[in-house]
């Protein structure tokens, strides 16, 4: 009879055919083995768990009004987001002649937004004087969803979405099905969740207002934002057993240093994107 060859030899896992003495007493029973011999279904698997290990998962950021990709990275430092995740940076297609007011220390422009608003109280009080009507921001919104959807059919799909401000409005609304699937004909929206800070301009929305986008999200608010009611309104647009909120304890902004003061904030979107990036490899 053939022995045994484990109780022979010293090998922590049984039948492995790869431990040096193990390959020894398999030759002397069974033939020649071949050191580190893959089947092809078991090549395949390794070769995809190198890719998904090397490439970071993959998030489109879009800016607030009066801003752009100079101030949005400041950001998706501050939430941690770029350290662990591919950051793809969309300035919106409208032009503004000046911008959210502070944001000119950090950026010499140009500034942009997905709608021109037709009235701000912080832009006037900077007195900027916009001249836009209610009618001309429709016509400039309904341009920047077309501008996303090309964008997304030309370089996604993305794992997620990160907005701020009137960033999380234009995503509250691109994210129903009523605009990627019935407008846009696409099979899939072009991300799978959304993260949305200090949201804004919620009058832009064109889709109904009693509906549930049926996505993971999780939303920031600002304890001192001027537009703390407009970002709960955004937020509420979104299924609730699929939402995680926190309220931080600044006005309406996102800055560098958000890591730093806002740890318990850091801390849940952190477990929130553990979850959607583990379920995404499952189902990959």
């Amino acid at each position: 009879p053939i022995p045994n060859p484990h109780l022979l030899l010293p090998c922590p896992v049984p039948c492995c055919r790869r431990h040096p003495l193990c390959l020894v007493q398999f030759a002397s029973y069974f033939g020649p083995v071949v050191l580190n011999q893959r089947s092809p279904l078991e090549a395949r698997r390794k070769e995809s768990t190198t890719t998904r290990i090397m490439s970071k998962p993959r998030i489109l950021c879009l800016h607030g009004g009066g801003s752009n990709n100079d101030i949005t990275p400041f950001q998706t430092k501050g939430l941690q987001l770029s350290s662990r995740m591919e950051c793809i940076y969309l300035h919106a297609p409208h032009v503004m002649d000046y911008c959210y007011p502070g944001l000119g220390r950090f950026s010499d422009g140009p500034f942009y937004a997905w709608a021109v608003p037709s009235s701000n109280p912080l832009f006037l009080a900077a007195g900027v004087l916009l001249g836009k009507t209610f009618s001309d921001q429709e016509d400039q919104w309904d341009a920047s969803l077309e501008y996303i959807a090309k964008f997304c059919m030309e370089n996604g799909p993305f794992d997620g979405v990160y907005g701020f401000s009137q960033g999380t409005a234009i995503i509250t609304d691109f994210s129903h099905p009523r605009i990627w699937r019935e407008r846009f004909r696409m099979e899939n929206c072009p991300w799978k969740f959304a993260i949305l800070a200090c949201g804004g301009a919620s009058r832009n929305l064109t889709i109904p207002g009693d509906t549930v986008i049926d996505m993971p999200s999780f939303h920031m608010f600002g304890m001192k934002d001027w537009v703390l009611a407009d970002s709960k309104k955004i937020a509420n647009y979104w299924n609730p057993s699929r939402k995680v909120t926190h309220m931080h304890g600044r006005g309406h902004e996102i800055d560098v240093q958000m890591s730093r003061r806002e740890k318990e904030m850091i801390f849940k979107l952190n477990d929130f994107l553990d979850e959607q990036l583990i379920s995404k490899e499952a189902c990959d």
